[in-house]
């Protein structure tokens, strides 16, 4: 006999669904639960109180990003709706703003599961977060690059001097001018042929504003020593993919489309692009101090309170609540919904624990999810991909020689036991057996 579905008439409506699902929940939680319906204080609260359980050295940083993000996104929505009509309603500019709002109340919750579940011991997402905070990834990273790009000021130059540069940069002009014009003068206006190699006259060439703004220098000694530093070190240490072989041209083909050389305009566009994507798999330098304060943590010279985590209350609940069994969401919707936040894969995202006897949620929660060897861990792998510009003169003229120092992971042989030291006495340091013939 076939089997036949029956359709159902009267579906559930989707904010039922939804109600079902936030009743279904588990009986322990490891993060305090937002409150419905969300409010954008409230989201501040859960955002500053999740910066609090990180490391003393990277609290400072979250919190300020925490505070920027939400004072920004209150004067936007103030501005806003000082721009709204009071009389009358325009309901496309009413509907812009509501998608603005949303869209960052669901921002501001997505970051915040972020932070939770790192905490919970997701080490992928605590990574992360150790990139954001020491400039390897965001906004501090760009704001780093910014700076390290930028060409040095050029050395005071005398008045009289400049004068008589630019005099001379004036007439060599001149010349060169008047002899390409003398040049195309003698050939006929329909034989005429310009090189590919000189732009045409009705072509405005625009070099890459690269080339007049990026120390190309810098960073070329830079990409050759980070690059070194890569083929050295595990690739879970770096944000970004390997770099390449340093190949600038390496989009520029050969011949255009009529089998003629490539335009000069278009190698420019071609090394412009190569040298955007090559700069965004660059991790900037940082400051000294900061290099020596990561060093003494992978040390173990730096105190305990700087790179532990603080200590995490459980959620306040009842003794004696019961929780009734959610018999209506079981009804409704199909039981793999109900189950999805508390499995496996999704506890450290939802914060939600399943207390059955097959539960395979409860090994992942523990009280201190990251152990101090592993915090170790993770801040060494953090020094290894951080360096500093160490800059020494190199000749008598003090021109400077630039230099980037790396972390090494700090190796060093363990101590051997008593059992372990009891087998080579007797014994030099060649193997020998001391006083043997």
């Amino acid at each position: 006999m076939p089997k036949v579905r029956l359709p159902i008439r009267n579906p559930t409506p989707q904010k039922k669904v939804w109600s079902h699902l936030q009743a279904a929940t588990a009986t322990s939680t490891a993060v305090i639960p937002l409150p419905r319906p969300i409010r954008p204080l409230h989201l501040y609260r859960h955002l500053l109180r999740a910066t609090t359980y990180f490391p003393l050295i990277c609290r400072s940083y979250l919190e300020d990003w925490v505070k920027d993000g939400f004072r920004r996104e209150r004067a936007r929505a103030a501005s806003a709706a000082a721009k709204l009509p009071t009389r009358g309603r325009d309901h496309g500019r009413e509907q812009e703003e509501h998608f603005l709002r949303t869209k960052a109340l669901g921002e501001g919750k997505r970051k915040l599961v972020i932070l939770n579940a790192a905490l919970l011991g997701d080490t992928d997402r605590f990574r992360k977060v150790l990139w954001l905070v020491f400039g390897k990834l965001g906004r501090r990273r760009r704001e780093l690059m910014a700076d390290f790009v930028k060409k040095e000021p050029d050395p005071p130059v005398d008045i009289n001097e400049l004068e008589k540069q630019m005099q001379v940069f004036d007439s060599e002009r001149d010349i060169q001018k008047a002899r390409k014009l003398q040049r195309l003068k003698r050939i006929p206006p329909t034989r005429r042929a310009f090189d590919r190699t000189d732009p045409t006259p009705w072509v405005r060439q625009k070099l890459s504003p690269i080339e007049d703004n990026w120390d190309i220098k810098k960073l070329t000694q830079f990409y050759t020593s980070q690059k070194t530093q890569q083929r050295d070190t595990p690739s879970d240490c770096w944000p970004r993919t390997e770099l390449d072989n340093f190949k600038p041209e390496k989009f520029v083909p050969e011949n255009d489309v009529w089998g003629r050389e490539t335009a000069a305009q278009r190698k420019t566009k071609k090394v412009r692009i190569w040298w955007k994507r090559t700069a965004d798999r660059l991790v900037p330098p940082v400051e000294r101090n900061e290099w020596d304060l990561l060093r003494s943590i992978v040390s173990g010279d730096a105190p305990e309170v700087l790179w532990k985590l603080a200590p995490r209350r459980p959620v306040a609940t009842e003794k004696s609540e019961r929780r009734d069994f959610p018999w209506s969401a079981y009804a409704s919707i199909p039981v793999r919904e109900i189950e999805r936040p508390r499995s496996r894969k999704r506890t450290r995202l939802t914060g939600k624990t399943d207390d059955g006897p097959y539960s395979q949620t409860q090994q992942l929660v523990r009280e201190v999810p990251y152990s101090d060897r592993k915090l170790r861990r993770e801040f060494s792998r953090l020094w290894q991909a951080s360096s500093y510009v160490e800059e020494t003169k190199s000749d008598e003229k003090g021109r400077h020689r630039r230099e980037f120092v790396w972390g090494n992971p700090l190796t060093s042989p363990p101590i051997a036991s008593g059992p372990q030291r009891g087998i080579f006495e007797g014994v030099d340091a060649q193997g020998q057996i001391l006083g043997g013939n």
